[in-house]
């Protein structure tokens, strides 16, 4: 594990340029705590780049490169991976287990399925464990929901819980026409504007049991719950007509909505369960389904039975004057607030949530 004096700013590479790794790649070049020295890219059009210019941000002296041992020879304390890992899992996989031979620290929002290692899919926790042993390395997977959302935040809330009968969290994740506008998502992955029958590939490629099945998982292991199974119940909702979107008509009778809930079952029931609910602008929202705290804006809301019952609601909003989505931003931060502890951490994987906000010391920009 590379490390350096607590006084002295910790060295980081960062990896990634797109919606969120650009977010993270500014939040490092602002974080006084932080010194980044090297960017690498995989658009050949973005090498040679300063890598200001590729996050709204004065030129730093720091030129965006593709070539790997140019970064490995840097030997950074930290990298900060956040390419994305869409329809590129194994490059992902190879890309990590690269820095951690090195010797590397990494901290990454580009795998998901590892933010609990134990209850992660063997192809993604052993090669990763293994260059970790083999590099002397710190690996540590965060990110907003799964991430420090679905982590850190209950892990705060059941310190105070007594006898607890049932946990769930609903994230709610509406007017994504206008939060999330790409196409290519809503409509492949989501199933938006598909036909009634239609499975959306998030589900039918197991992508979510995938994600979050280490969230459902890591939340039972806390409360010391013996899983039976883990299971995943999901419907979808029809247009009752055409219905306007900031990305176009999604057709009457085509999918405009979805819900799922992965749950930990134990005694035959339903003991700790995640429920996601997807909507755009113009969705109408069933009587069936629970409703967000508050009235047509997303979020989490987590709900507790047991002595005492709790319920706890949480909103990302965006920053006036800032375009930025804000889960996207939380994202990004989860993984940068962490770099210290990261670098400070043993060898190895790091199997809880680190703890937030005292991890950096930031400065608002004035």
């Amino acid at each position: 594990m590379t490390s350096t004096p607590d006084a002295a700013k910790r060295r980081v590479v960062h990896v990634g340029t797109g919606m969120t790794g650009s977010v993270a790649l500014r939040a490092i070049i602002d974080d006084p705590a932080l010194d980044l020295i090297g960017l690498k890219v995989s658009s050949p059009t973005k090498v040679g780049t300063d890598a200001g210019q590729l996050c709204d941000r004065p030129d730093v002296g720091i030129a965006a490169t593709d070539d790997l041992a140019t970064i490995l020879d840097l030997g950074p304390d930290c990298v900060a991976y956040c390419a994305t890992a869409v329809r590129r899992e194994d490059e992902v996989i190879a890309d990590i287990i690269g820095y951690l031979d090195a010797g590397i620290n990494v901290v990454t929002i580009s795998a998901i399925p590892m933010v609990y290692p134990k209850a992660a899919p063997p192809r993604w926790r052993e090669p990763i464990e293994h260059a970790a042993r083999q590099g002397n390395a710190t690996f540590y997977a965060t990110g907003c929901e799964p991430g420090f959302v679905s982590l850190n935040l209950p892990t705060a809330l059941l310190a105070g819980a007594g006898k607890i009968d049932t946990y769930r969290m609903d994230e709610y994740a509406l007017d994504l026409d206008l939060s999330y506008p790409i196409w290519e998502v809503l409509h492949e992955s989501m199933g938006f504007g598909k036909p009634d029958g239609h499975t959306p590939i998030r589900i039918a490629v197991g992508k979510v049991n995938n994600d979050w099945e280490p969230v459902v998982r890591y939340i039972a292991d806390a409360l010391g719950v013996d899983v039976e199974r883990v299971a995943l119940d999901w419907e979808t909702i029809l247009a009752p007509n055409d219905l306007d979107t900031a990305l176009g008509v999604i057709p009457k009778n085509t999918i405009c909505g979805h819900r799922w809930q992965l749950a930990a079952i134990y005694d035959d029931r339903p003991v700790v369960s995640v429920q996601y609910f997807a909507a755009v602008t113009s969705t109408p929202w069933p009587d069936t389904w629970p409703r967000p705290a508050q009235s047509g804006q997303g979020g989490m809301v987590f709900r507790i039975e047991g002595n005492p019952n709790m319920t706890l609601a949480l909103s990302l909003d965006p920053t006036p004057g800032d375009a930025t989505n804000p889960g996207v931003a939380a994202t990004a931060m989860a993984a940068v607030n962490a770099i210290p502890a990261v670098i400070e951490a043993p060898p190895g994987l790091v199997y809880v949530p680190l703890a937030g906000p005292s991890i950096v010391t930031r400065q608002a920009r004035r």
